[in-house]
């Protein structure tokens, strides 16, 4: 008879969240997770077949919660403003818990279709707030991907202390993010 399980899947993927969230990705190994878990590291692939598997869960899960926070942040009379209001939501987001925020993007979404819809899924709210706002269809992409790049650059270089040039950061952002929001 074979021995039960010593974990579940659900708890080893809390296990591997907490350890992103403590340290960022790379302190995600198995032989932490195992630890972490109370076992020993070969019992994990029982649950996944290796540490990208791990981590490609706790990106899911997070860009799931990114969506989320997104539709429950994003208010304001006008398109203009709601997206404003998603743009400084998004940046919360990632403030608020650095190392969970380095999780996402991983650059997996070109290899891992369920990364992919996993990103395209957190995108939605944008998506449809750039057609409420008017945007014609074959603009919306071009002028999404520019404004996630500017948010994921501009979280990371807050995160990593990089704004050390002077000028006020608040006001840089907002000005980035009306130069970008000029066409809405």
């Amino acid at each position: 008879m074979p021995t039960p399980a010593k974990t579940s899947l659900a708890e080893l993927a809390t296990i591997a969240r907490t350890l992103v969230e403590a340290s960022g990705p790379e302190a995600l190994t198995m032989g932490a997770l195992a630890q972490g878990a109370g076992v020993k590291a070969p019992s994990l692939y029982k649950h996944f077949a290796d540490r990208a598997a791990i981590l490609k869960a706790v990106e899911i899960e997070i860009l799931n919660e990114l969506e989320a926070h997104l539709r429950r942040e994003t208010r304001g009379d006008t398109p203009k403003a709601r997206l404003a209001a998603m743009a400084a939501a998004y940046r919360r987001f990632g403030l608020a818990a650095p190392n969970r925020y380095k999780a996402i993007y991983s650059g997996n979404a070109f290899n891992d279709p369920e990364i992919r819809a996993a990103c395209l899924f957190s995108a939605q709210p944008l998506f449809e707030e750039l057609k409420a706002a008017g945007i014609a269809e074959p603009r919306i992409l071009p002028l999404s991907r520019t404004l996630v790049a500017f948010l994921h650059g501009f979280v990371l270089m807050e995160i990593g202390n990089a704004f050390q040039l002077g000028g006020d950061i608040e006001e840089a952002f907002e000005a980035s993010l009306e130069t970008i929001l000029r066409e809405v």
